[in-house]
């Protein structure tokens, strides 16, 4: 049987850290939690790399040989970092409803103008939503869930594979295209489930309003009510948003079983 040198093993060991690297970095830079703006892009970078030279023992074998050329090269990277912006960008997108509840939820709360900065944007958004996005970060860390991303991650590699020789290339294309568009509409989704009973309470509030309007002309309704909507609202989504979490929760911990 023939030995591997020394100089041969080295460049080998260096590809395919760097291949798992690329992915995991694309990840690391757009997951929740760990691509949040507030956390320096070298900390993502250092903690893809730690992690990449843990996981690359186990996922050495599903990974392309070394290329010949340079171009080869390029192109087995840029494969990866494709790969690992798309399931990056699955992750974001679904955290996103976490915003989109809270554009939805100051909507029907007449509290729709009330801004703040969002720490996992790194700039302004609507209170309901920074407020929503901090409570997921934390429900993230708290039940390990960024655990299941790195275990999803591993799986990704039987999933998603850049190498040409085998049968998943180009990424299975197909039901690659058709995970990602669906996390789209998920998200959509999943925001007005986690806002329904607003939704409702919007609908039948501004319906009343508007009858007794319609009755009452000569009343300032719409400035009288007003008070009443941000408090009745206020407390509706204070009993009704851990339902709601709850629900985006499973969500996410279903993205992280699908790259199994």
């Amino acid at each position: 049987m023939a030995r591997v040198k020394p100089l041969e093993f080295v460049p080998i060991q260096i590809w395919t850290t760097g291949l798992v690297f690329a992915r995991l970095g694309a990840i690391f830079m757009l997951a929740p939690g760990i691509g949040d703006s507030s956390v320096p892009p070298r900390v993502r970078l250092l903690l893809a790399l730690f992690v990449a030279a843990i996981i690359t023992p186990l996922v050495a074998g599903k990974l392309p040989p070394m290329p010949e050329t340079n171009s080869g090269l390029f192109l087995g990277i840029s494969a990866e970092i494709l790969i690992g912006l798309a399931i990056g960008t699955v992750l974001r997108t679904i955290f996103s409803a976490l915003a989109t509840a809270g554009s939805i939820a100051g909507m029907q709360t007449g509290l729709s103008f009330a801004m703040t900065m969002d720490p996992t944007q790194g700039s302004q958004g609507a209170i309901f939503g920074a407020f929503l996005a901090v409570i997921g970060t934390t429900l993230v860390m708290q039940t390990n869930l960024h655990h299941w991303f790195i275990v999803g991650t591993i799986n990704s590699f039987d999933f998603m594979s850049s190498n040409p020789q085998s049968a998943l290339w180009a990424f299975k294309a197909g039901p690659s295209a058709t995970w990602i568009l669906t996390s789209f509409s998920k998200a959509f989704l999943l925001a007005i489930q986690i806002t329904v009973p607003l939704i409702l309470y919007g609908v039948i509030f501004n319906v009343a309003i508007g009858i007794i309007n319609r009755a009452a002309p000569a009343i300032q309704v719409f400035f009288i009510a007003q008070p009443i909507q941000v408090v009745v609202g206020l407390f509706l989504f204070m009993i009704t948003s851990g339902a709601g979490m709850l629900i985006w929760l499973e969500a996410m911990s279903k993205v992280a079983r699908d790259l199994g």
